[in-house]
């Protein structure tokens, strides 16, 4: 959670990005890097950007699996995804204190009311109609990354999004293409999945039993965790193991499952049979997204779109409403004492691309050249503009695929991805 007061003083002594962005707050975290509220020097508006430290100690898999995210995301222009505006690798981070970091990142719509994490964590239970809302929003965002050839891989609550009453799917560091370049169905090893236990599918824990996985099925697995957790208030359980003694009982005695959590909550019966489906141990049995959309229980009634984002933003302030002394308090803190900082010799910046390979800069011109034609151009120019847009979506598309190729030798030696630096707030 997040305020977007920001007071004039503060900017005389934010960090600065690029001599572009002044840098508020960190308003998120990742694997490899942070999410910094920031404000752009000229029009003041507000933006999520997305920073990573590029010095010579970054991995290489760090910095494609950064560049994976760009790539990605900035394909879609879909209302339920989060719209990347601008990218640049190897840019400059300077501090209060005159010290300049080596960065890359990417500029993003900010999403105003905060993730569903912080909803199912802080407010109230969820309405059926409520949550029934929120997930036909969600399955769309799905669908439009399945229908084009991209499974999200790292569905979860912490990466939904809401801004001005509209769900955002965010973080795609863990996407990937389904097709390759030769239009054949690409197969993915279970012992290379990256993804959030608590999310996985039990097809995940085969390991030895099966190679391969069906990574859309493994999305409807963590779309239907998200229901029931909005639903019921609770995570249906801590894995999908076999020795999870929760979902065993899901799998094995349904009716015992329920009447534990129906002291927690109830739910409808059409609730409980889309659950059981999109939960189903089998993967070939577990309902597909056309199969969710036209399931009873998503045609029952939601609420209208005013008492939705009504709703939304009544929950959404209470929780500020709890945390803006707070905020406010360690902002003012934190810029009181940047104040009495003594500045210092503004370090030179090694302007080598340390372990960023020339063929990913190249990438990135390319991807910020489409995101110029795509947000910036009069529609009068679009025909135009659209042959030069397409050119450029080849081009990306062959980059991208040097970089899959990469980046699959890469994870088949990863164990598990990096932790955020321990880098100063801003």
């Amino acid at each position: 959670m997040m305020s977007l007061d920001i007071q004039n003083d503060y900017l005389e002594f934010a960090s600065v990005l690029d001599d572009k962005y002044y840098i508020i707050d960190t308003i998120g975290f990742g694997r490899y890097a942070k999410v910094k509220l920031a404000i752009d020097k000229e029009d003041k508006q507000k933006y999520a950007i997305k920073i990573m430290k590029t010095d010579p100690t970054t991995s290489q898999c760090r910095s494609e699996t950064f560049i994976n995210e760009i790539s990605t995301q900035a394909e879609f222009d879909h209302k339920h995804i989060i719209r990347i505006i601008y990218c640049r690798m190897n840019g400059n981070y300077k501090k209060i204190d005159g010290r300049v970091q080596q960065v890359s990142y990417f500029v993003m719509e900010l999403a105003n009311q905060g993730e569903l994490f912080q909803l199912l964590e802080q407010s109230q239970q969820f309405s059926e109609k409520f949550a029934r809302n929120i997930f036909s929003q969600l399955i769309k965002g799905i669908e439009h990354l399945h229908e084009r050839g991209v499974v999200h891989r790292d569905v979860k609550a912490e990466n939904i999004l809401f801004s001005n009453g509209v769900l955002k799917l965010a973080d795609f560091g863990f996407s990937t293409k389904t097709i390759d370049e030769k239009g054949s169905r690409v197969q993915f090893e279970i012992s290379q999945h990256i993804g959030s236990p608590e999310y996985n599918p039990p097809e995940l824990y085969n390991i030895g039993k099966q190679k391969f996985y069906n990574p859309e099925q493994a999305d409807i697995f963590a779309a239907g965790v998200i229901l029931f957790t909005m639903v019921i208030r609770s995570a249906p359980f801590k894995t999908s193991k076999s020795t999870d003694p929760y979902y065993s009982l899901l799998k094995n005695n349904k009716q015992s499952f329920w009447k534990i959590y129906s002291e927690i909550a109830d739910s409808s019966a059409q609730f409980k049979d889309l659950i059981e489906k999109m939960l189903d141990e089998n993967p070939l049995k577990r309902i597909t997204i056309e199969q969710i959309k036209q399931h009873p229980w998503m045609q029952e009634q939601m609420l209208g779109q005013t008492d939705f984002q009504k709703e939304l933003k009544n929950r959404h302030d209470m929780i500020f409403s709890q945390q803006i002394v707070k905020i406010t308090n360690k902002r003012d803190t934190k810029f009181s004492t940047r104040k009495s900082i003594k500045k210092v010799e503004t370090e030179t910046i090694s302007k080598s691309i340390s372990k960023c390979s020339y063929e990913n800069l190249e990438l990135i011109d390319m991807i910020n050249a489409k995101l110029q034609i795509k947000w910036n151009s009069p529609k009068e120019q679009f025909k135009q503009q659209s042959n030069k847009s397409e050119k450029l979506k080849v081009g990306i598309q062959q980059k991208q695929q040097n970089l899959h190729c990469s980046r699959t030798n890469q994870e088949s030696k990863r164990s598990s991805p990096g932790s955020p630096s321990n880098d100063s707030d801003n």
